[in-house]
């Protein structure tokens, strides 16, 4: 399945997987009218076996339940640490491809190809469809604000999108356009990362937006992640480098160790920053004083997207069809997500070791 327009930003991080001193620019807001969406009902088929698979985006639920999108198959995942596994299959049209937890217990993800927020109810199975105003916006990027809202990027036309709990979808321009793509929230701002327009930007609960211009040109900004030290950290998918951006609102970036893209992110026990690059089969941790050291997986490990666990593990996606578990500070657990004629995962190794550091 090919994605058309919205879903070019998409194609491109699956390419990358499977390949695998700032100022302050401007500051503006522009709302559309906020709508109230209907939203429509789907009935859900649970698919336990699935004969083509491959994880994408992942999110972790407050009981350690791993949620993961599989786009190719039109399917949300729940993998338990036992290593059971449920699929949600979504309508026929579907192509669900970043997701959240929200506050409600439920599971909200963005859907390019169809224009439309989704949200998944764990409890019965049951799908809802929001439409976005904006014809063609490709939403990409999910999270959960502070506010208990559902924020969103619409990478196509240059927005933000907030979605109420009420319905409401409101939608604010980001200046440059910038195709905005990955977004987190802390507890004041909604942060985003900018692939085209090579900024970090940065919006507040009622909608003000103000850019961050990356020191590196043409870095195409990836992923995104908080530190538990409020330090936002991101990946330069087209560099090899990861940044930073502090307190003061300066944004660093720094080479990596070795070569490799830089993909997912995330946040790690003990201050520490973990980024995966999966055609090099490589890990980086980023420690709380600043050194970046490299872990080598095994070569059959393409580590995609990563998202830190309740218990501050880590778990990442592989598009060869695996959830992978890494325990800090270098061992890793995979699971091989259930052939046609499987009953459930099933652990199939487990590697550790480290080499290469470097001072950021």
């Amino acid at each position: 399945m090919i994605a058309p327009e919205p879903g070019v930003c998409t194609i491109a991080v699956l390419v990358a997987m499977l390949a695998i001193g700032a100022s302050i620019s401007g500051c503006s807001t522009a709302a559309s009218t906020g709508q109230s969406t209907e939203p429509l009902r789907v009935k859900p088929t649970y698919v336990t076996k699935q004969q083509l698979h491959a994880p994408y985006a992942i999110a972790a639920d407050p009981k350690g339940e791993i949620w993961f999108s599989e786009y190719q198959g039109n399917a949300l995942g729940r993998f338990t640490p036992a290593g059971n596994v449920v699929r949600f299959e979504l309508s026929g049209d579907g192509f669900p491809e970043r997701l959240t937890i929200g506050t409600d217990g439920n599971i909200w993800f963005t859907d390019p190809v169809a224009n439309r927020i989704g949200r998944l109810r764990p409890a019965d199975g049951s799908v809802d469809y929001f439409p976005v105003p904006t014809p063609k916006s490709g939403p990409v990027g999910i999270t959960t604000g502070a506010d208990g809202a559902i924020w969103f990027t619409e990478h196509a036309v240059g927005q933000v999108g907030r979605l109420g709990m009420d319905g409401k979808i409101v939608e604010y321009s980001v200046p440059s356009g910038g195709g905005p793509s990955e977004i987190v929230a802390d507890k004041k701002y909604l942060w985003f990362a900018e692939d085209y327009g090579n900024n970090i930007g940065r919006i507040t609960l009622l909608g003000a937006v103000t850019e961050f211009p990356i020191p590196t040109p043409n870095s195409r900004p990836g992923g995104l992640t908080l530190a538990s030290n409020h330090t936002l950290w991101f990946t330069e998918l087209a560099t090899d480098k990861v940044g930073k951006v502090g307190p003061d609102d300066k944004i660093v970036d720094f080479a990596l160790p070795a070569d490799g893209v830089p993909l997912g992110i995330a946040s790690g026990p003990d201050a520490t920053v973990w980024i995966t690059s999966g055609s090099t089969h490589m890990f980086f941790c980023v420690s709380r004083d600043g050194a970046i050291q490299a872990l080598k997986a095994g070569p059959d490990t393409y580590p995609g997207f990563i998202v830190a666990g309740p218990d501050h593990s880590l778990w990442f996606t592989e598009p060869s069809g695996k959830i992978g578990h890494l325990t800090p500070p270098a061992s890793i657990t995979e699971f091989a997500l259930p052939e046609p004629d499987d009953e459930s995962t099933r652990p199939v190794r487990t590697s550790h070791a480290r080499h290469d550091t470097a001072q950021s």
